[in-house]
């Protein structure tokens, strides 16, 4: 029986990456002997593995990917039950004091601690939740502030939080707090290095490549090609197109039901508007 195509990695590595963008270009001849056809680290006249402006196209066409398909809710690119355990209570109540989770620590009010932080990926807080350290108690939502943080009294719950400046801030509990994190995330970007491994580098998003690779293009087109930017560009939002439409195929299959009009209404005025 002869082996499935594809194999068992199915992420795009780098490699495969630059071979699809070298022949896009047509650079594919051997840049050891200068004839023939080239592969790998011997492919490419103009854009080899060793010319920094892959690395460079790869650095910007990547992150793109990460964002486009954030903004529309690829799960590939969620984090959820991210848990921060044993946030410092405060040592009294003071409503001018707001605490923050951040990239670099927890402020008290008063102090940073930098053995409490968010995740390094995390872009964007979705939601959070929250319970008193050292229980086994239900995680309770915290709600968002969209408008900004009370000043008020804290209590024994955060109970609301805002994003801002780059960290999650909360009113401040008088209980050790745990909270439960659910956050959109990028990967880490590319290290330029004269050792990065194109076969073991992988992009964690199934069946990017394509799409990558037209990113390149359009990148490339910019610098050396003017003339066929217009084609990149309506190639990316093609393959883009794709991706895209597979993450909001999946969305629509879930089965969503809104509460019947009339039943809030009975129970906020007793008006009986079902008749309407």
């Amino acid at each position: 029986m002869q082996a499935a195509v594809g194999g068992n990695v199915r992420y795009p590595n780098l490699q495969s990456i630059a071979n699809a963008f070298r022949f896009g270009i047509n650079d594919t001849a051997n840049n050891t002997g200068g004839s023939g056809t080239g592969s790998g680290n011997s492919a490419g006249l103009i854009m080899p593995n060793a010319n920094p402006d892959v690395t460079t196209l790869l650095d910007i066409a990547i992150p793109e990917l990460f964002s486009d398909l954030r903004n529309v809710g690829d799960p590939e690119l969620i984090l959820d039950n991210y848990i921060v355990s044993g946030l410092p209570a405060l040592a009294f109540t003071n409503p001018s004091v707001q605490v923050a989770l951040g990239y670099q620590g927890f402020f008290d009010g008063f102090q940073w601690h930098p053995q409490w932080t968010l995740p390094v990926g995390a872009s964007k807080i979705l939601a959070v939740w929250e319970r008193a350290t050292n229980t086994n108690a239900d995680f309770s939502p915290m709600q968002p502030a969209p408008f900004g943080l009370p000043g008020g009294l804290q209590g024994n719950r955060m109970g609301l939080w805002e994003m801002r400046q780059g960290a999650i801030w909360m009113p401040g509990s008088l209980l050790q707090t745990d909270l439960r994190i659910r956050a959109r995330i990028t990967y880490p970007e590319l290290i330029f290095s004269a050792n990065l491994n194109f076969d073991t580098t992988y992009v964690p998003i199934l069946d990017s490549k394509n799409a990558i690779v037209a990113k390149m293009r359009v990148q490339y087109a910019v610098r050396f090609a003017p003339e066929l930017y217009q084609t990149s560009l309506a190639e990316e939002t093609r393959m883009m197109a794709k991706l895209k439409q597979e993450v909001v195929r999946q969305m629509q299959a879930n089965e969503n039901q809104r509460q019947p009009f009339g039943d809030e209404a009975v129970q906020d005025f007793a008006v009986a508007w079902q008749w309407l």
